[in-house]
């Protein structure tokens, strides 16, 4: 049996959880014994802002200790069994950049875009292969990579349950699935617009993530569900349509359409901005819609809102798609085969 040692930045994060755990009993029948490494216990959220004085000193050595458990963890890897970081390390690189196991490099978003890009581009030219989500992110990356594979986002399609009854709620639900790190930059910006809408279409908005912005709190017509492994799986329970906005800019371009393949999965039909692998997770009018301008939202909504059948429709055609091309059991044969071609690292990186 060969092993793989994957460091992830927390156990309950979605990359962790979608692109990591959810392959480790396929994973097993091919072969392969993926353990993981999580820097932290929940969504590992590195730099929150200071909330009160001595929290500095506290993240130090909560620091320190990420580093001390690393190092250990590396020491122990027998010099064949492949590394595997997840989109980014929330501790120094140099230890993994003069590993002598082989590396892969997991990379489900754009981080290379922000702050941490020397650190994410060196761990690129050291990696055997570099993993990435899309094509965008692959373009991005390919001339700082030995090579690259595309591995798109996967959910494990036996944990959802899937919705059989498509008769809506009273109101209707509107439902976004994230972390908290993704509401201000994806959901916030579209609030207006949502309240608006409700005027054309009554709904409640469901939001679903392990911690809410303030200004949610204050309004009546949001629903705030926290986020568990348990919510999660009865997304079919909570939701009527699944949404997933976003803005077109070069950081969401890169995102990997993880709300979609959940929603997806649940049978619910999805409204969506054809921004990146939107584009293809959605078909028009077969799984559900796309929506760029408030009118596009509030038509979608509505014509959802109205025909019950249109709704099952575009909910199992979604189901079907997921399983056809975003399963575990699609993609894990193609993780087999990049690890089974690892060779170990010719050199090593400054």
């Amino acid at each position: 049996m060969k092993e793989l040692l994957a460091f992830t930045l927390g156990v309950t994060h979605p990359s962790a959880r979608m692109r990591i755990e959810a392959y480790t009993e396929a994973m097993l029948r091919l072969g392969w014994r993926w353990r993981r490494h999580p820097f932290d216990p929940d969504m590992g959220k590195y730099a929150p802002r200071i909330r009160y004085p001595g929290e500095r000193f506290i993240r130090r050595g909560q620091q320190g200790w990420r580093i001390l458990r690393a190092n250990e963890a590396l020491s122990r890897l027998p010099p064949g069994d492949p590394i595997l970081i997840s989109r980014e390390l929330p501790v120094p690189a140099q230890p993994f950049l003069q590993a002598a196991q082989p590396l892969v490099l997991d990379i489900d978003d754009a981080l290379y875009l922000g702050p941490g890009r020397e650190q994410i581009l060196k761990l690129c030219r050291r990696a055997g292969v570099v993993v990435c989500g899309n094509e965008t992110i692959a373009a991005d990356l390919a001339p700082f990579a030995r090579a690259c594979h595309i591995i798109p986002t996967v959910v494990d399609t036996e944990r959802y349950q899937v919705r059989s009854d498509y008769r809506t709620s009273d109101p209707l639900r509107l439902g976004w699935l994230g972390s908290s790190m993704s509401i201000e930059q994806t959901l916030m910006p579209r609030l207006e617009m949502l309240a608006d809408l409700r005027r054309w279409v009554p709904f409640e908005l469901v939001v679903i993530a392990d911690e809410m912005p303030p200004a949610l709190h204050a309004l009546d017509w949001v629903r705030l569900a926290t986020w568990s492994p348990a919510v999660e799986n009865a997304l079919a329970g909570y939701l009527d349509i699944g949404i997933m906005p976003l803005e077109d800019n070069a950081f969401q371009r890169a995102k990997c359409g993880a709300k979609l393949l959940q929603y997806m999965a649940a049978g619910l039909p999805v409204i969506a901005s054809p921004v990146g692998v939107n584009r293809e997770l959605v078909v028009d009018g077969v799984n559900g819609f796309h929506a760029v301008t408030p009118a596009d939202w509030g038509q979608a909504i509505e014509r959802l809102a109205r025909s019950e059948s249109l709704r099952a429709a575009c909910g199992q055609a979604g189901r079907t798609e997921v399983v056809r091309n975003y399963s575990v059991s699609r993609w894990a044969p193609v993780w087999a085969e990049v690890l089974d071609g690892l060779r170990p690292p010719t050199f090593l990186v400054d």
